[in-house]
């Protein structure tokens, strides 16, 4: 009986060599103008649909967006319930309006 002897299939195997990031922008998916400095500081990381690209936004324009439905997350309610001293509030020169 005869027996036939072929050659092992090789699996080619890509590498590919990922330089490592050390800041936001040496990403390709960053959007941000310039070096960050302190008029950015406390701004928010956020995907941007329009641009494809993750931009800073500031906490207002986030705050600003989640409620731009007309409803306020309840999880967000409930943590500024728990978080708020009504005690510490000044409401003394409070206007409630004309009725």
């Amino acid at each position: 009986m005869a027996r036939i002897v072929t050659k092992k299939t090789t699996r080619t195997r890509s590498v590919q060599s990922v330089k490592p990031v050390s800041n936001l922008e040496e990403l390709s998916d960053v959007n941000i103008t310039g070096a960050p400095d302190a008029s950015v500081d406390g701004h928010l990381l956020s995907f941007d649909s329009a641009s494809n690209s993750f931009v800073l936004i500031s906490p207002d324009e986030y705050l600003s967006n989640t409620v731009a439905d007309g409803d306020i997350p309840d999880p967000f309610v409930t943590q500024l319930e728990g978080e708020l001293n009504l005690g510490d509030l000044q409401i003394e020169n409070l206007d409630g309006g004309a009725f």
